[in-house]
């Protein structure tokens, strides 16, 4: 039963394309907001950069800023993700197409020079399960991203020189700033591990179309050989 849903979902690795495709664009769209707000934060001197009030246009422009630059980059992530996904399902059809053309092949041989198809390798069943968990490493980063993003614009929705520089120790804005310095480091280190995850998924199902390929190769070498003799 699982074996099916798998060969199913690996002929829909095109759809698969293309959604990580589109959130990839969607994500450069975002970021193309975020340097906007850069722009206009930046442009200002640093004295009114910091004296500015909650509420203000230059306030605004920094939650902004800080706010999409902590959840879309989880989310080009994800994007990018799905897309490797859909390169580790695209190998994975290969090689199940490979292994059938192979039997049919084979089955017309005569009984002795036959050799059967071999078992299929664990790598075959490990690299699906691999690129499923590179999915859920990073869809558990946008997640907590996410759930973050209030956290982060709720604290620099605030005046840096007046507020923020001036927040006491044990106050709800340092309480909110190690939080958010705590998790962005978990949330880089998701993401990598998610695309390791995925990377090393393409790596098997790579080699099993090529350790298909072999068996294939040294099998029509006997056949040959047996034939000729």
């Amino acid at each position: 039963m699982m074996e099916k849903m798998q060969q199913t979902m690996m002929k829909r690795y095109g759809m698969f394309a293309w959604i990580g495709l589109l959130i990839v664009l969607i994500a450069f769209l975002f970021s193309l907001q975020v340097a906007s707000a850069n722009g206009d934060f930046f442009s200002a001197s640093k004295a009114a950069r910091e004296g500015a009030a909650a509420g203000s246009a230059l306030v605004g422009a920094n939650v902004t800023r800080h706010a999409l630059a902590w959840w879309v980059p989880a989310f080009k992530f994800a994007g990018l993700g799905i897309m490797l996904g859909a390169i580790t399902m695209a190998l994975g059809l290969i090689a199940t197409t490979l292994r059938s053309l192979g039997g049919d092949l084979m089955a017309k041989w005569p009984a002795e020079l036959n050799p059967g198809l071999p078992e299929k390798p664990r790598a075959a069943r490990i690299f699906p399960m691999l690129m499923m968990a590179g999915w859920m490493v990073l869809i558990l980063g946008l997640v907590i991203a996410w759930a973050t993003t209030g956290l982060v614009a709720g604290y620099w929705d605030h005046s840096i020189a007046s507020e923020l520089n001036q927040a006491a120790t044990g106050s709800a804005l340092l309480q909110a700033l190690g939080t958010i310095q705590a998790t962005g480091p978990w949330l880089a280190v998701l993401r990598f591990l998610g695309m390791g995850l995925l990377f090393t998924a393409i790596t098997l199902a790579l080699t099993v179309v090529v350790r298909t390929l072999q068996h294939q190769e040294r099998s029509l070498k006997r056949f040959i050989q047996a034939r000729s003799a």
